[in-house]
């Protein structure tokens, strides 16, 4: 048996996430908010005895995991494969002046594919793949940093861990959590090739269960 565990951080809040514009292959640099955010990871994962950190290849991502694991010998490994949903020429639209229709793209999955982006497809396969190969690197209890993305970590609940992706976001407003808080968002693991949801602060492990319960009677 090999079990990884994955400890996932989303980059610190960046100048486009104050100025709600789209984020998602496009960049922009952390906020000074954002570097705090990196070094409240940095704090909250300081015993975690790291084996490698795998990081999107997006600037905001490399300097939240530079913060990290700064001082320590931990091998860091960008991947292109972690980067956010491509939004296309969607990428840095202002928010407010397209609401409608851009909940309407996000509502039911991923759809950016009509301008240049991402479909579920598309995510889905580079999703997998990724974090597929980077479990095949790792040796069983292998603890492994990994720093991505938002929507990356909403729509992977489903296409990789097997839950509901809006069952899973639905629960975490109804507790008064950040649906997808810049920094630390919890851990995942890996099991002989089963991918399972294991920690997300300020949720229990009964209700993590549930989730998973919730999606099988669907």
């Amino acid at each position: 048996m090999k079990k990884v565990a994955f400890y996932y951080v989303r980059h610190g809040e960046t100048l486009f996430n104050v100025m709600n514009r789209m984020q998602g292959w496009c960049d922009s640099p952390l906020t000074k908010k954002g570097i705090g955010d990196a070094k409240e990871a940095r704090e909250i994962l300081k015993n975690v005895p790291f084996c490698a950190a795998y990081v999107s290849t997006s600037e905001r991502c490399r300097d939240t995991c530079a913060i990290i694991v700064e001082g320590r010998e931990i091998p860091i490994y960008e991947r292109k494969g972690l980067k956010e949903v491509n939004f296309g020429t969607w990428e840095g639209v202002e928010v407010d002046k397209h609401l409608d229709e851009i909940n309407r793209r996000r509502g039911t999955g991923i759809h950016w594919d009509d301008c240049g982006g991402d479909s579920n497809e598309s995510f889905g396969k580079r999703i997998r793949k990724t974090y597929r190969e980077i479990y095949e690197k790792c040796k069983d209890g292998d603890q492994i940093l990994i720093v991505s993305h938002g929507a990356a970590w909403l729509w992977m609940q489903g296409i990789l861990l097997g839950i509901d992706s809006g069952a899973f976001g639905k629960l975490k407003e109804e507790k008064g959590l950040a649906k997808l808080p810049n920094g630390y968002n919890g851990v995942f693991s890996c099991t002989d090739g089963k991918w399972r949801l294991e920690e997300v602060p300020g949720l229990t492990k009964e209700e993590i269960e549930g989730l998973y319960e919730s999606t099988e009677n669907v």
